[in-house]
């Protein structure tokens, strides 16, 4: 009768410690599956605020492009500018509406758009005026001036303000993203303490069932390197979503392939831009490949994991000749392959051995695919917000902030500041003569020069249209002028071919503005050197002007080529 007593007391502690193991389960799936939503939920006001802060910076920069056109237009009365001016206009009023869309739910910033919008309005009544104006009665400068100084006051008023509203989102966003850590920390306890307990329980139950079998302890180890495994790739993720370069993401990766496969060697190769090269980022253990084909790898190939662990089995070509097991993996993510996972043991192993190995090997893939898929992104668009797509130099925003600090610090340091303001001669020809692809072709050619002919430190920017800005830190009048004059010879030694016809003679002219003899804030030295450009087109073109020339000994004419 004891016997039995204790055989029902087992039973009775087995049914409720599984009992309580499924409850804690269905709880925990319940409070996981809330948990997430709630994160899916912040994760899209997220991309509401990265959705609001790009609209911000598309609506600042179309009024800057009709800035810069209607000043084009007045100093040239190019009809293209004109053009231009009034497109981008219009997109700016478009971007506007859009801004005051996306934030319909945000009292704040709707009250900052309404003062914004109605600061743009007279900002654009300005550009029609200043336009209307030039139409009627011609280039009259003391008119144009005022209708110019205006127009800056209001656009350092409109910049305050989208100031405002992005540093509003920022603050948003910041706070969203904490909260997604948040989300994030408590689903990871959710789950390692839903699952932890659950073990728990379940080997409990096991325990009394089974007096802790072999087979017991066997699985109860598997299910604790599972879980170290979780936990090191869930570290490694979050690790790599912090990571700002390629390089950072390199010393994460060999340091957790090292943690997961100790005992054996591996690399992580990712295929270049032309997609006909594999390198090595990341390796550890006793591994050295040379750069491969992605043809000579089975994985890359097949699409999908390769194993070799016989001598009769099919090798990869990059791996033939060396003894023990290989496996290669493909990195996938986003329905694009980045690469491929190689994994040498160094001795043969079974079947089981294998499956496991390849399992782990493929949870680390998964992770480590969509880790540099991410970072890739995200470099991706880092380069999008300060180059411009046509020529590949700098854009107008990171000048103008290029600018801003070059002019703090060569106010801090006492060191001379040079800007040049460069434009192609006679671009419309180069449009009207062989058509927009020749234009973009000469664009292209001339941001080519610039980068081959500027220093290290020196800044090329391009401003808008066909012209540029070169920022020269550490740079006075003579070196300017003599950067200048190199880059006019060079673009003067172009030979442009579009299709089969020459393009012609190109050259440039430039002005140049010197901090702080020219002046010493952002405005009055792009100023400056728009004046001085616009007076070397004044005087035939092809030649260099600046204010500090005649101080200097400097002519600025083409005579210096």
């Amino acid at each position: 009768m004891a016997y039995f007593n204790r055989a029902h007391n087992r039973i009775r502690t087995i049914d409720l410690t599984f009992s309580a193991a499924l409850l804690l389960l269905t709880v925990m799936l319940f409070l996981s599956y809330h948990i997430r939503t709630e994160l899916a939920q912040t994760n899209d006001w997220t991309q509401h605020t990265y959705d609001v802060i790009m609209a911000v910076d598309e609506l600042s920069n179309g009024l800057l492009q009709a800035e810069s056109s209607r000043r084009a237009y007045i100093l040239t009365g190019n009809t293209q500018q004109k053009a231009r001016c009034e497109l981008f206009a219009q997109k700016t009023e478009e971007n506007l509406r859009e801004v005051l869309q996306l934030t319909t739910d945000n009292p704040s910033q709707q009250q900052r758009l309404a003062r914004v919008s109605e600061l743009i309005n007279r900002k654009l009544a300005i550009f029609r005026l200043s336009i209307t104006e030039y139409d009627r009665r011609g280039y009259r400068a003391p008119q144009q001036a005022q209708l110019t100084e205006e127009g800056t006051t209001l656009m350092t008023a409109v910049r305050v303000r989208i100031d405002e509203i992005k540093d509003h989102e920022k603050q948003l966003l910041g706070e969203r993203r904490s909260k997604e850590h948040t989300t994030l920390l408590v689903l990871t306890i959710v789950v390692l303490s839903g699952i932890s307990i659950a073990i728990i329980l379940l080997s409990l139950s096991y325990y009394i069932a089974r007096h802790e079998s072999r087979s017991h302890l066997i699985a109860t180890g598997d299910l604790q390197a599972a879980n170290k495994d979780i936990s090191d790739l869930s570290n490694m993720t979050q690790l790599l979503q912090s990571c700002a370069t390629l390089d950072e993401a390199r010393g994460i990766l060999s340091c957790y392939g090292e943690k997961l496969f100790p005992d054996d060697a591996g690399a992580i190769d990712l295929i270049n831009a032309s997609r006909t090269l594999m390198t090595d980022s990341a390796t550890w253990g006793a591994v050295n490949l040379a750069p491969f084909t992605p043809d000579q790898c089975w994985a890359m190939r097949l699409g999908q994991a390769h194993a070799s662990v016989a001598k009769s089995d099919v090798q990869c070509q990059h791996v033939e000749g060396r003894t023990g097991t290989h496996l290669c993996i493909p990195l996938a993510a986003h329905h694009e392959t980045l690469g491929s996972l190689y994994l040498h043991v160094p001795r043969d192993i079974e079947q089981d051995e294998l499956a496991r190995r390849k399992a782990r090997a493929t949870a680390f893939a998964e992770q480590v695919a969509l880790g540099i898929r991410s970072l890739q992104l995200r470099e991706q668009l880092r380069e999008l917000s300060i180059r411009d797509p046509l020529t590949g130099l700098l854009n107008r925003r990171h000048m103008e902030e290029s600018l801003l600090r070059e002019i703090s610090r060569a106010t801090r340091t006492n060191q001379p500041l040079s800007v040049i303001m460069l434009d192609v001669d006679h671009f419309k020809k180069f449009n009207d003569a062989f058509g927009h692809e020749a234009g973009d072709h000469v664009l292209k050619e001339i941001g080519q020069v610039l980068q081959k002919n500027v220093r290290d430190s020196d800044i090329a920017c391009r401003f808008g249209g066909e012209e540029f800005t070169i920022i020269l830190p550490d740079a006075d009048c003579d070196m300017a002028f003599e950067i200048g004059n190199r880059i006019r010879d060079a673009v003067k030694g172009l030979h442009v071919i579009v299709g089969k016809q020459h393009l012609g003679r190109i050259s440039i002219s430039a002005g140049v503005a010197v901090f702080p003899v020219d002046g010493d804030t952002l405005q009055q030295l792009l100023s400056m050197a728009d004046e001085a450009l616009y007076e070397a087109k004044e005087k035939g073109r092809d030649r260099i002007e600046g204010s500090c020339a005649a101080t200097k000994g400097h002519d600025g004419g083409a005579s210096q080529a």
